[in-house]
């Protein structure tokens, strides 16, 4: 490697280390084999500064989307963030979905639609993983023309804690864009028996949908 040569990658270094704006360098001719080893080292530089990010910001995926054996979808979510790439996720195992994120003390204004569901009632339920939650959607329960209506408020502490509250539902036809209002706060003692302070509620007649929230 030149002199030139080393200067630029010494630059392109001390460009990432610093985080600043994209190093500027003029054009100069050299041969396919120099430039493609400058190329490389320069990726090589880059790729460290990738993985020093995710170091930074944490690492593993923020929720799962699996197929069960006998026809239905399987999601845990890890992190609250990200809630249209969890929606796309659903999408793509066959289940539309809408899915909100709300700040501590907010959730959605009700109703985003009208009651849906499959045949029977809505069986799915909310269940701690880890600081995440889990649920399972069997086959059927979300039809063609359906939507699973996924609704989280985040703990004050941020994404990564377990939610305070999370609504699941099933809407057929148009979902109402979710319209942020004060979240119902439980009245004393009104609280499950279990030692997570969980309550959970079936809501409707026909059972489509799912709350729970930290008493």
């Amino acid at each position: 490697m030149n002199t030139f040569e080393e200067r630029l990658l010494g630059a392109l270094k001390a460009e990432m280390a610093a985080g600043t704006r994209p190093v500027t360098v003029p054009v100069v001719r050299r041969s396919r084999r120099r430039v493609a080893g400058l190329a490389a080292a320069a990726a090589g530089v880059a790729v460290v500064a990738a993985v020093a990010a995710t170091g930074l910001f944490g690492t593993g995926p923020a929720y799962a989307v699996t197929g069960t054996a006998d026809g239905g979808v399987a999601v845990e979510i890890n992190a609250f963030r990200d809630p249209g790439g969890l929606a796309a996720e659903l999408a793509a195992a066959g289940v539309k979905a809408v899915v909100d994120y709300l700040p501590y003390g907010q959730t959605c204004k009700e109703p985003r639609g009208r009651q849906g569901g499959g045949e029977g009632r809505f069986e799915a339920s909310i269940g701690r993983s880890g600081d995440g939650i889990s649920f399972r959607i069997a086959k059927g329960q979300v039809p063609a023309g359906q939507t699973l209506v996924l609704a989280v408020t985040l703990d004050r502490s941020g994404p990564e804690a377990p939610p305070v509250s999370t609504s699941l539902q099933v809407v057929q036809g148009a979902v109402a864009r979710c319209e942020p209002v004060a979240m119902p706060v439980p009245p004393p003692g009104d609280r499950n028996d279990d030692r997570s302070g969980t309550r959970t509620e079936t809501g409707g007649d026909e059972g489509s949908g799912v709350h729970t929230q930290q008493g």
